[in-house]
């Protein structure tokens, strides 16, 4: 591969970051509830001085050192990662940046009371433009988000699918911010789990595969050639499967 080709793929990379940052932020300002990866993070900003942009940050640094247990702890090598889990920290700040940023903008825009239509036209916006982001991120194949690389390097320790762990992760983390919003409300109510969330969960996934093979058709740009060489479904599974559930399946799509 070469340098341009490479800059190219990062550019690309980092701009579905951005994306990804954008979406969960419409989606979750839209109230009726953020995606899996983020419903944690969020009932954990609403119940401390700490922004959702802070709270995914936090997490996915964890989920970094979580992820370098986990090697230590396996049959891979710590060095063999380095680079993967290097580009992470960067990642970390462009997609916590988004969150608060594209919230910021949506505070500004929109009132303080949106309809419950105006509500889901954010979330549908929001899971589109999520399942995009994944498309690019996978189109670029040169790193890969926190929350993706965690199950990476996770599912070969407990000898199950990538998809298996990727959906246990997103129970886990559903169920989690439930009990924690129970308790932080006194067991009045439960928030950043709703209908929004479900339709983050179940949607994004299929978008992701009608965008893969549309962002395919950038690749002999990426190359800097004039022929198309399509993205294989099969090749990039795990990286879709982890995405789609987010994402956002997913990052922030870690």
């Amino acid at each position: 591969m070469s340098k341009s080709e490479l800059f190219k793929r990062y550019v690309l990379f980092f701009f579905s970051v951005v994306l990804q940052g954008t979406a969960i932020a419409c989606i979750t300002f839209a109230n009726i509830g953020t995606t899996p990866i983020s419903s944690t993070n969020y009932v954990l900003s609403l119940h401390s001085a700490f922004t959702l942009g802070d709270t995914t940050f936090i997490f996915n640094i964890l989920l970094i050192v979580l992820q370098i247990m986990f090697i230590c702890i396996g049959s891979e090598k710590l060095k063999d990662h380095i680079s993967k889990l290097i580009m992470q920290i960067p990642v970390c700040f462009v997609f916590s940046f988004m969150i608060d940023l594209s919230t910021n903008v949506l505070e500004f825009i929109l009132p303080d009371q949106i309809s419950y239509i105006t509500s889901w036209i954010l979330v549908v916006f929001g899971t589109v433009l999520l399942a995009l982001a994944v498309s690019l991120s996978v189109t670029a194949n040169v790193a890969m988000v926190p929350g993706e690389y965690f199950i990476k390097v996770f599912h070969p320790i407990v000898k199950k699918s990538f998809s298996f762990v990727k959906t246990f992760f997103d129970i886990f983390l559903v169920t989690a911010a439930v009990i924690l919003s129970l308790f932080l409300t006194g067991f009045s109510a439960i928030e950043g789990v709703r209908e929004g969330t479900l339709f983050a969960a179940l949607c994004t996934g299929p978008t992701v595969h009608f965008f893969i093979p549309l962002c395919a058709k950038l690749i002999p740009y990426l190359k800097g050639s004039t022929s198309v060489e399509p993205v294989s479904s099969d090749d990039t599974q795990e990286t879709q499967e982890n995405k789609t559930e987010d994402t956002v399946s997913d990052n922030n799509k870690d």
